[in-house]
Formats: structure tokens, sequence, C-alpha cells
């Protein structure tokens, strides 16, 4: 499907957005660099309706599916803005080095109660944006939002490469040993469960440092490759689009419903075209995924 039409990065499903509203009918989505219209004549126009052949009941049945063509938005470099309030990575070496985002949630190892982890991007918790393009930065500490005293560092980001193997954004931070760190927003409201990939992520806000913004649920993607500044184009494994504005300094909110249920952690976003990415939680809690597993604190 990818190779087949021109200008094509992803393929995902979910709901036809038009003139910004996202409306209540299905289609296959195919996530473009430019849409036709901007790019003049095209070899291969992706048609409005796609027809494809399936097995059912030992027959051969044609269905035809609507399509929607969304266009992919530039991205803009993270900048400034309790866990609820944001944190910021900093160079152990140097404190002015540093990258503000915010924390997913707070978890704890399952194999030791003791060992508490803030769970983020890897872009913010390895300080990947200033100092070594993809690759992680060891000596990275953090602290919450405006403060200088650490009160955890980097344990392990999730391998993440420009133009490599599909990856996700995602990193963990140990907490130090005696610090009490934990999530509540400015409403009460903390992850209490994660959604485990069975229902649409519908009815949700980003609980970001600056307040809960709803976020209106797009389409489902695999492999979709975004651009990070200073760092690339890097495909990503599986994101959720919503249509929310988010800026910079966001990145690691959870993105839930108001009764606590975790549906992603927002990692990327276009805030002019209100264009923004989450990464699915119950990838994120897949067992094997970081060298420990944990639930949520």
């Amino acid at each position: 499907m990818v190779k087949r039409f021109d200008d094509v990065l992803a393929v995902g499903a979910g709901f036809k957005k038009s003139a910004g509203e996202v409306s209540t009918s299905v289609c296959l989505g195919l996530l473009v660099s430019r849409k036709k219209s901007r790019l003049g004549k095209v070899s291969a126009p992706i048609p409005k309706r796609l027809t494809v052949s399936v097995q059912r009941d030992g027959k051969r049945v044609q269905l035809s599916i609507p399509t929607d063509v969304e266009e992919l938005g530039k991205g803009k470099p993270q900048q400034a803005i309790n866990a609820a309030a944001g944190i910021r990575a900093f160079n152990r070496s140097n404190s002015t080095q540093g990258v503000p985002g915010a924390a997913c949630c707070v978890v704890v190892d399952q194999s030791d109660a003791a060992n508490r982890f803030v769970l983020g991007c890897h872009h913010v918790l390895a300080l990947s944006l200033l100092t070594t393009g993809c690759e992680f930065f060891k000596d990275t500490d953090v602290s919450g939002r405006g403060a200088v005293q650490k009160f955890g560092g980097l344990f392990h980001p999730l391998p993440m490469a420009a133009d490599g193997l599909a990856c996700l954004d995602a990193a963990l931070a140990l907490v130090d040993a005696g610090t009490e760190v934990t999530w509540v927003s400015g409403e009460g409201i903390k992850p209490v469960r994660v959604e485990p990939g069975t229902k649409q992520p519908v009815n949700c806000f980003v609980f970001t440092p600056d307040g809960p913004l709803p976020a209106v649920f797009v389409k489902e993607w695999a492999n979709v490759p975004l651009q990070y500044p200073r760092c690339g184009t890097v495909t990503i494994a599986a994101a959720y689009q919503f249509q929310v504005p988010t800026v910079g300094g966001h990145s690691g909110s959870p993105v839930m419903t108001p009764d606590g249920t975790l549906h992603g952690m927002h990692f990327w976003g276009d805030e002019q075209q209100q264009l923004a990415m989450a990464i699915p939680a119950f990838m994120l809690f897949r067992p094997g995924l970081f060298p420990v597993n944990f639930r949520l604190a």
C-alpha cells in the first residue's frame, strides 16, 4: 500500500477528517508529506475509495473502503514551560543544559517495589536533541520543572535512531531512594489503569503541565516517520493521532480520560495543524519492552 501511491508515508485506520473537523466516518488513512493539491501533478493519485478482495465464509468478497489523506506536520523543537507540573532533564556536568518536558506517570518495578521510575520521552530524558543526535546521553539527571535539585536519573531509554528500525520514543528515569515522587494533576486526576488496546482512545485529554487539553482521536498509525529537530526522520512503531494544540514542553504528558484510564503518552506535535501524536499505553507497558517490568504506582 505504501509503495503503490506517491508520497505515502504510513497507513492507519480511524476517522475521516475534513476542514479541521473529525467525523464519525471510519476510513483507511494514508499519511503523506504533502497533499495532492499542493503537489501538482502526480503519477498515482489516491482514490477516494479502495476496492479490496477478502475471503468471507469461503467466498471471495469485494469491499469498498473509504480513504482519507492526512498531511504530516513539520513538528517543532521542544521549548521551555510534582511530576504533573512537568520535569526537566539536564546534563549532570552542566545544569544549564537541559530539556523541559512532562512525566507520563510514576511506575513501580514489579519485582522490587523499592524501585520507582518516571516514564517519559526519550528525546527529553535522554537529552537527545541537545547532545548527541539520536543516541542517548548517559549522564542525565531529572528534576521537577523549574527546580535544580535532582530527584532521579536516566535509567534506560529505548533504542531510537534516525532512519533506523521502527522504535518508540520512551525512556525511564530511576527515582532516587527515599525521594517521594507522585503524579496528580491540578484537577486531582492521576493515571490509575492502563487501557489494554481494546478500545479507541475517545473522550481523552492531554494532561499537560499547563493544564488538560481536550484531545479528539483521529487515527492510529503504524511505522510512521516523524521529523525530530537535530535528529532527522525517526520511524515510530505505533502512534495515536489526536487533534489538540500541544506545544513544546508537553512531550511526555499522559493522554487519558478523566477517570484515570491511561491511553497513551504524548511525544510529538504540530501546534499550527493541531496534530499531536501519542504512543499507545499498552505498548509502553508491554512486558519485556524495558529491562524491568513495571506497573502504575
